[in-house]
């Protein structure tokens, strides 16, 4: 089996505005959005919890078995263009990269690194953008 990596950009915890306001303004679709109050898991209606926040998110435009610094590249060659309008909702809202890695205890390739370069550097001291990352293996990915 193969490590997987997977990187969106979020913009979460925001009531004043609505997920298809977002999308308008930045003129993209998300990925994926949660909306406040929903259940996370539909299927089980009576039971779970709820989503604490909205959030907004796109996903790197890349597949999960592209390098971190790839898909981190690809990322950065969508936000950089529009970065005046990110700006306001990095301003307003918590926004951050999000890295979830799935290591394959089985796999023969090499674990994946994570590099956040010079052009990521930049990127952040122009606009208030966190960086989560999580880390995850199991035997049977």
């Amino acid at each position: 089996m193969k490590h997987r990596v997977y990187l969106n950009f979020t913009i979460n915890d925001f009531e004043d505005i609505n997920h298809d306001e977002i999308s308008k303004r930045l003129d993209m679709n998300p990925f994926r959005i949660y909306v406040k109050g929903e259940k996370r898991n539909p299927n089980f209606p009576s039971t779970g919890p709820f989503w604490r926040g909205n959030k907004w998110i796109m996903a790197s435009p890349l597949d999960e078995y592209c390098s971190f610094e790839d898909q981190m590249n690809a990322t950065l060659d969508i936000i950089e263009p529009k970065i005046d309008l990110f700006r306001p909702f990095c301003e307003k809202y918590r926004c951050e990269f999000a890295c979830a890695v799935y290591l394959s205890v089985n796999s023969d390739e090499s674990y994946p690194s994570i590099y956040l370069d010079s052009r990521y550097n930049r990127l952040i001291k122009q606009l208030n953008i966190k960086f989560d990352f999580d880390l995850y293996t199991n035997s049977t990915l």
